[in-house]
């Protein structure tokens, strides 16, 4: 049971792009999770909106142009869940291919995206994904997603002006069109994202999901937080990314479902 809550959490590379599965926001307007606490603080600037919320984020991390040129990345991250030691690799290439692998012990889970169909192997197992989680994994897929949601059917929506642990934050609901919210939280101060939190479908039930980063790290011209934490349920993950790599060139073979 342990391995399986574990792998359970599929896509979690969730501050490059969002999270992968179906998930809802938390309109609540005093919530409390960890040391992280959301309160109604002051009024939206006239003439502030979401767009403007992202485009500020877009230019902290490098501007739309550097971001458009990202035609692959891999990422390496490394995280302990309760006392098991794990390792997750993400492969992508523009515009929507996706792999990821999730290593715990001899525990290995392997899911991929290949533009039109996902799959999920745990051992010797294969499911294929279909409705919430594949329709989740299409948002996630996409390279570019952040840089024009409405173009994949999500609408952004400016909720307010919170506090996070302090931190003066604009937050901010994403609307898809079907299916339900998440909501982002961004520094006012430095545009950075730094909390997201949804609901998490998995086979033990439906599990609220914060996920918070920092230590944001300057690679090929973009910044990406090397921290990130992640309350799932009852537990918390610190996860570190240990290697980021950008245009290297990644073979579309990669992402071939297997028969």
């Amino acid at each position: 049971m342990r391995h399986t809550k574990l792998l359970s959490i599929a896509v979690i590379f969730s501050f490059l792009l969002i999270s992968s599965w179906q998930v809802n926001a938390q309109d609540s307007l005093k919530t409390q999770s960890g040391n992280l606490t959301e309160e109604q603080q002051v009024p939206i600037p006239e003439g502030l909106t979401a767009a403007d919320v992202l485009n500020n984020y877009i230019e902290a991390i490098g501007g739309r142009d550097a971001f458009n040129n990202i035609k692959d990345r891999t990422a390496v991250m490394r995280g302990e869940m309760m006392g098991q030691s794990f390792s997750i690799v993400i492969k992508q290439n523009a515009p929507d291919k996706l792999k990821q692998i999730v290593r715990s012990g001899e525990m290995k889970q392997t899911i991929i995206y290949n533009g039109k169909k996902a799959i999920q192997i745990t051992g010797e197992n294969k499911k294929e994904l279909t409705g919430n989680q594949l329709a989740a994994l299409r948002y996630e897929a996409q390279m570019n997603f952040i840089l024009n949601p409405e173009a994949f059917g999500v609408t952004p929506i400016l909720k307010g002006i919170v506090k996070i642990d302090s931190i003066d934050c604009y937050k901010v609901e994403m609307k898809p069109d079907t299916g339900s919210s998440w909501t982002q939280y961004y520094d006012i101060n430095s545009g950075l994202r730094i909390k997201e939190v949804k609901n998490v479908e998995t086979a033990q039930g439906t599990f609220q999901q914060e996920t918070t980063f920092s230590n944001y790290k300057e690679v090929d011209g973009i910044k990406f937080p090397f921290s990130i934490k992640q309350s799932f349920g009852m537990q918390t993950i610190q996860l570190n990314v240990s290697s980021l790599k950008i245009n290297k060139g990644i073979d579309d073979k990669v992402f071939e479902i297997p028969e």
